[in-house]
């Protein structure tokens, strides 16, 4: 595992390496940066992120209004697998509050909770680079691309609700 590598999986099960707030500024792209720092109304540098459990989270993660981070603190836990309530009201509501470009961004997460606590987080951010890059080129790629933009390879997604 990459060090530091543990910091990209969210509280939630999100993987923050596909998220334009950790990808944009490692791949120099200023556009998206722009777009997703006026999206939040928050300065650019402020959109710059590096995972979740990093000393430099966007401030919409930061305050969590969906409430993980309160929520782990007081379980005791790092993540939601780790929890003695896994898999909580909480995290099936919040299945289906992100969709992007048709994509549902959070509707799999209990999935891959699952996934973490059976087969451990290494293998989880290994499974999770892999699938966060194209298949063709190997570009790493935001989490709701449809297609690469360097080869224009066709993105496979799951659609969202």
């Amino acid at each position: 595992m990459k060090r530091d590598a543990w910091k990209l999986i969210g509280i939630c099960g999100i993987y923050c390496g596909t998220c334009p707030s950790y990808l944009a500024p490692q791949e120099n792209d200023v556009e998206q940066l722009e777009r997703r720092a006026q999206r939040h109304g928050i300065s650019i540098e402020e959109a710059h992120c590096n995972g979740c459990l990093s000393d430099k989270v966007m401030p919409s993660c930061v305050e969590c209004r969906h409430g993980f981070r309160k929520c782990a603190r007081e379980h005791k836990v790092t993540w939601c697998f780790e929890c003695a309530d896994f898999p909580c009201q909480r995290l099936r509501d919040f299945r289906d509050t992100h969709i992007e470009e048709g994509i549902s961004h959070h509707e799999h997460l209990i999935d891959e909770l699952q996934y973490m606590k059976e087969h451990g987080i290494e293998a989880w951010l290994a499974k999770q680079e892999m699938a966060g890059r194209c298949p063709q080129c190997g570009k790493r790629l935001y989490w709701f691309a449809r297609v690469c933009p360097s080869c224009q390879t066709q993105i496979k997604r799951d659609e969202g609700k």
